[in-house]
């Protein structure tokens, strides 16, 4: 999914949940926002170990036509990244709010994901990639 589509739904999301939770201050509400798109922030650290290029306008055309390979190892949507940031919402509740947009980020990608029959190219386990390896 392009940058631009989860910002949209990031920001129905963070709206939504600002409007209809008492709990859900501006704050939180930019969290959840925040979250559901910079989560794709691996993508660009992928793109810059594999080319050796900075540029982040390079790195958005490259990946937006990028045929996905098989087993992509992107960390920051690995199961034990989420629940690191799951342990974390313990330490400070602003990290929940993170939580929530980063799993709402990668329910729209599994959904993409299956629609496009690309759902088994990526790594959802730091674990499981280090031991297939």
């Amino acid at each position: 999914m392009l940058p631009k589509a989860h910002i949209l739904y990031g920001a129905i999301l963070a709206i939504g949940s600002w409007f209809l939770f008492p709990n859900v201050t501006s704050t939180y509400a930019a969290l959840i926002f925040l979250s559901s798109f910079l989560i794709d922030f691996d993508h660009y650290m992928w793109y810059v170990i594999k080319k050796k290029d900075w540029s982040l306008k390079n790195a958005y055309y490259y990946l937006k036509d990028e045929i996905i390979e098989q087993h992509q190892l992107m960390i920051f949507h690995t199961v034990e990244f989420l629940i690191l940031v799951g342990v974390l919402s313990f330490i400070w509740i602003g990290f929940y709010y993170i939580l929530v947009g980063m799993l709402y980020h990668s329910a729209l990608d599994v959904i993409e994901m299956t629609k496009e029959k690309t759902l088994m190219n990526r790594e959802y386990s730091l674990i499981y990639h280090y031991i297939r390896k």
